[in-house]
C-alpha cells in the first residue's frame, strides 16, 4: 500500500509552537483514520518554521466494510394477526434499504422486535481524506491565531501551500482558497521557490536536495554534535537548556552554526552575567571554559555556512549590545550592598493576602531557625542567608534576567563580602526547580530550600489555593515533592507536619480559607505519592509506613525501606498475623495504662517481660534511625505473642482484667505502629 504524504506549508511560525501543532494534527489524523476503519501503519511527523507534514506509512486506499444493524418497530405492530407485514415493517424496510424478508426478529425484554441488517461498504480513502485533514487543520488551536483573507480559515500563520500527495497521485484536498498539489517550497532563501515531489515517500530527500532539513531529530543532532565538536575543541562546555534548543532547533529549515566572541571589555563580568545575556537573545549558546569564563558563544545562521565572517559580524554586534545593557544593570546594582535591598521587599506585593516579600523572608527565618540544627547549620548563618535570599529580586539585573534570581543574590553576597556559605545559600534555596535538578548541597542552602518551599505550600494552602487538577498557581505539587526529596536525600531529621504547627503564629493574620489539618493533609499526600513514584515503594509498604504518621519524610523512607526489605521473610509473615490480631482487637480501644499485677496467666506474663526487653532496645533503634535492627528486635515477640492468643482469653467476663489485657494490647501494637501498621501489609503466603 502507498504513503500517504500531507504538507501545511505557513510563514514562520513561532519556535515553540511548530512542535506543538505538529504533534496535535498527528494525533488528531491518527484517530480520524482510526475510527473511520481506515488500515495504516505508522505516522511519521515532520516539522520546520516554515511547514508541518505528516507522512501516513501503507495507507488502506479504502475504509473497511462494515455491518450495520438497526433497530425497527415491535413485531406486535410490524406484522397483522395473519403474519402479513404492515406498514410498519414494510416503511422500516424500505429507510433501511433491504426487503422485508431480510428483516430479523430478536427478543429483548420479553418482546420481540424487527432488525435490519444491511452491509455498508467501505468509501475510498480519497474522497476521506478530501473531509479529514482539512476538519484536522481547523481543530487545531494555536496559542493564537490570525485571518490573512476572506476564506474564514485562522492559523497561526498566514497558510502558503498544500501537498497532499497519496504515492504518486494528487489528492486535490481544498482548505480556504488553496487546493492541495505535489509543489512545495524549498529553502526561502538558498533553494529554488517551487520544488516538485515525485512521490510520498520522496518527500525527505526532494526537501534536502532544496536545503531544507525537515526532520526535527536531525537538525537537533546537527546543532548538539556541532555545540560538542567545538566544545571539545576549546576545552570547555557548552550550556544548553531544553528550551533554548528547541527555539534553536525549530527557528531554522538549515541551521549552521558561526562560532562568536564575547569582546574583552565584558569577560570582567561574572561568567552566570554573559551567559543569561547570550541566552536571553533565544539563538545563542555560551560556551564555559574551564577558567569559567565565557570568551565564546555559538549562533546559528539559517542558510549556508558563513564563509566571510559577515554573520558572525552582525552576531557580535548584537552580543556587545546587549552586554553593554548587562554591564549598565550590574554597575547600577554594585552602588549599593545586596542587604540594603532587603527593606526594599517591603512594598513589592508577594500575595495581597499572603503580605509582601519581606512578610515571606520573615516567615522564611522563622521556619529555617527551626530546623537548623537539623540540616547542621549554624543558626547566625542559615539566618543571614534566609534574609538575604529574596534580595536580588529588586535589583536591575533580576528585573532583566528573571532567571538569574538567586544566582544574581550570590554574586553580589560574595563582591559584598559575605561569606561563602551564605552566598551560595542565596543561590541553592531555589533548588531544585524541576524534576531532574540537582538538590542544594550546602547545610544552609537546605535549610532555606526547605524553610522557603514550606512556607509557599502552606501560605497558598492557608488562603484556599490548593491545587485542582492542572490548576495550581503556586506549583505547590511541585514545591512539596521537592520538600520531600530534599528531606529523604538530605537526611533531615525534621517532623515537617509538626513544625506546621510550631511556626503557626507566623500564619496568624492571613485571613484563612483552610486550616492547619489541610496542609498536613496535603504533605502527607505528596509524601506518599513522592515515596512511591520517586522511590519505588510498594504501596501497601507506604500506606503502612503512612498509618503510623509521614511527618517525618526522611525517617519514612528509612521506615519504608526497612519494611520492604523484611515483608515477605517468613518470620515477617508469621509477626505479620499477630500484630494483625493484637491491633483489630484494640483499634477502639484509648486506654494505654495496665497493670502487671493483674497478669494471671504465664504466656502474659512472658510477653510482658519480652516486651520490656524489646521496648528498650527498639527506643535506642530508633534514636539510631536503625530500623533494619528495631524490625529484627520486634521478630523476636512473634513467639511470645502466638503463645499468648494461643492461651489467655483477652475478652475475660471479668471487666477489669479485660480492659488491663486490652491496654497491654494497645501498648504492644503502639510499639509497632512506631514503624507501620502491619497489617496493611500484603504478604505471600508459603502454605
Amino acid at each position: 500500500m502507498p504513503d500517504l504524504l500531507f504538507e501545511l506549508g505557513t510563514e514562520e511560525m513561532p519556535a515553540l509552537e511548530a512542535p506543538r501543532l505538529g504533534t496535535a494534527l498527528r494525533t488528531g489524523v491518527e484517530a480520524a483514520l482510526d475510527s473511520l476503519r481506515v488500515p495504516h501503519g505508522a505516522i511519521d511527523l515532520y516539522y520546520t518554521p516554515r511547514r508541518i507534514a505528516v507522512v501516513i506509512h501503507d495507507l488502506a486506499s479504502r475504509q473497511e466494510d462494515r455491518t450495520e444493524e438497526v433497530k425497527g418497530p415491535p413485531a406486535a405492530v410490524a406484522f397483522d394477526s395473519s403474519g402479513n407485514p404492515t406498514p410498519a415493517a414494510i416503511g422500516f424496510a424500505r429507510s433501511q434499504g433491504v426487503a422485508v424478508a431480510e428483516l430479523e426478529t430478536r427478543e429483548i425484554g420479553g418482546k420481540s422486535y424487527l432488525y435490519a441488517r444491511r452491509n455498508l461498504p467501505g468509501q475510498d480513502v480519497r474522497a476521506i481524506l478530501a473531509e479529514l485533514l482539512p476538519a484536522q487543520i481547523r481543530g487545531l488551536r494555536p496559542a493564537k491565531s490570525m485571518r490573512w483573507d476572506d476564506s474564514g480559515v485562522t492559523f497561526i500563520r498566514p497558510i502558503r501551500w498544500l501537498v497532499c500527495l497519496y504515492g504518486d497521485e494528487v489528492i486535490p484536498v481544498q482548505l480556504g482558497h488553496l487546493t492541495a498539489g505535489n509543489v512545495t517550497r524549498g529553502h526561502r532563501f538558498i533553494a529554488p521557490p517551487q520544488v516538485t515531489i515525485p512521490r510520498a515517500d520522496d518527500y525527505e530527500e526532494t526537501l534536502t536536495n532544496a536545503l531544507v532539513v525537515v526532520d526535527q531529530d536531525k537538525r537537533e543532532s546537527g546543532v548538539v554534535t556541532a555545540l560538542k565538536q567545538t566544545a571539545a575543541e576549546r576545552g570547555g562546555n557548552y550550556l544548553l537548556d531544553p528550551v533554548l534548543l528547541i527555539r534553536i532547533v525549530n527557528g531554522a529549515e538549515h541551521p549552521v552554526p558561526v562560532i562568536g566572541h564575547v569582546p574583552d571589555e565584558f569577560l570582567d563580568l561574572p561568567a552566570e552575567v554573559v551567559q543569561a545575556t547570550l541566552h536571553e537573545e533565544g539563538k545563542f549558546v555560551p560556551f564555559v571554559l574551564s577558567d569559567g569564563t565565557s570568551p565564546y558563544f555559538m549562533g546559528f545562521r539559517d542558510g549556508l555556512p558563513d564563509d566571510h565572517g559577515i554573520v558572525r559580524a552582525g552576531f557580535e554586534r548584537v552580543v556587545r549590545a546587549r552586554l553593554r545593557d548587562s554591564r549598565f544593570f550590574f554597575d547600577k546594582d554594585r552602588i549599593r550592598p545586596l542587604a540594603d535591598r532587603v527593606r526594599e521587599l517591603k512594598s513589592v506585593i508577594y500575595d495581597v493576602r499572603l503580605g509582601s516579600l519581606w512578610e515571606k523572608v520573615e516567615r522564611i527565618r522563622t521556619i529555617a531557625g527551626r530546623i537548623s540544627t537539623a540540616v547542621g547549620a549554624p543558626a547566625a548563618e542559615i539566618d543571614r542567608a534566609a534574609f538575604l535570599c529574596k534580595a536580588d529580586l529588586v535589583t536591575e539585573l533580576v528585573r532583566a534576567f528573571p532567571e538569574l534570581e538567586g544566582t544574581a543574590g550570590a554574586i553580589y553576597a560574595r563582591l559584598d563580602g559575605e561569606p561563602d556559605t551564605v552566598a551560595t545559600a542565596i543561590r541553592e534555596h531555589y533548588l531544585p526547580r524541576a524534576f531532574g535538578d540537582p538538590l542544594p548541597e550546602t547545610a544552609a542552602g537546605t535549610g532555606v530550600s526547605l524553610a522557603d518551599k514550606l512556607d509557599t505550600i502552606v501560605g497558598a494552602l492557608l488562603v484556599g489555593e490548593a491545587p485542582k487538577g492542572s490548576r495550581d498557581p503556586y506549583g505547590i505539587k511541585r514545591q512539596a515533592n521537592a520538600l520531600v526529596r530534599i528531606a529523604v536525600e538530605k537526611e533531615v531529621d525534621v517532623d515537617f507536619i509538626a513544625l506546621i504547627g510550631a511556626v503557626a503564629d507566623a500564619y496568624a493574620a492571613i485571613d484563612r480559607k483552610a486550616d492547619l489539618a489541610a496542609v498536613a493533609a496535603f504533605l502527607s499526600d505528596r509524601a506518599i505519592q513522592v515515596l512511591r513514584q520517586r522511590y519505588d515503594i510498594a504501596p501497601d509498604v507506604v500506606q503502612a509506613v503512612a498509618a503510623a504518621g509521614i511527618g517525618n519524610f526522611y525517617r519514612a523512607h528509612l521506615r519504608a525501606r526497612a519494611l520492604a526489605a523484611s515483608k515477605q521473610s517468613p518470620a515477617f509473615v508469621a509477626l505479620r498475623l499477630g500484630f494483625s490480631r493484637a491491633r483489630n482487637i484494640t483499634k477502639a480501644v484509648t486506654e494505654t495504662e495496665f497493670y502487671p499485677a493483674l497478669f494471671s496467666a504465664d504466656a502474659e506474663r512472658n510477653l510482658w517481660r519480652e516486651y520490656l526487653k524489646a521496648e528498650g532496645e527498639v527506643t535506642r533503634d530508633l534514636e539510631a534511625r536503625d530500623y533494619a535492627q528495631a524490625l529484627t528486635r520486634l521478630l523476636a515477640l512473634k513467639d511470645p505473642i502466638d503463645r499468648y492468643f494461643d492461651e489467655v482469653l483477652v475478652m475475660d467476663d471479668d471487666k477489669t482484667v479485660r480492659a488491663n489485657r486490652l491496654a497491654f494490647l494497645k501498648r504492644l501494637s503502639n510499639l509497632f505502629l512506631r514503624i507501620g501498621d502491619f497489617s496493611m501489609i500484603a504478604v505471600e503466603s508459603k502454605d
